[in-house]
């Protein structure tokens, strides 16, 4: 895969990455284990996609030996997922009720 591709489609799922985490994390101080149970399904699959791409990387730069390109891997994981979390908790700030607002009991 083209490096800048794969720099983007890196960028797209550390988002989602970053937005599940939030959603599992929020969830799991909700009042309801379902819930719970689906964010995990989400952050966990997620997490295990993203960590694929980040060490194809890590395997390209290997072979090639141009370590920059690991460091701008960082820089752009680093990025979408502080925006990604973001998002998710501006998005549950405004849609959490009942059992599944943070602190229910």
């Amino acid at each position: 895969m083209n490096y800048w591709l794969a720099l983007i489609a890196l960028a797209a799922i550390a988002f989602i990455q970053n937005m599940a985490f939030t959603w599992v994390s929020r969830s799991r101080n909700s009042g309801d284990p379902s819930y719970h149970r689906y964010a995990a399904i989400c952050s966990n699959a997620v997490w295990f996609v993203t960590q694929m791409v980040i060490w194809q990387q890590v395997w390209e730069v290997a072979k090639t030996g141009e370590w920059w390109r690991l460091g701008l891997v960082g820089i752009v994981y680093v990025i979408a997922t502080t925006e990604g979390s973001v998002l998710m908790m501006r998005i549950l700030l405004k849609k959490e009720t009942g059992k599944r607002k943070v602190g229910a009991v």
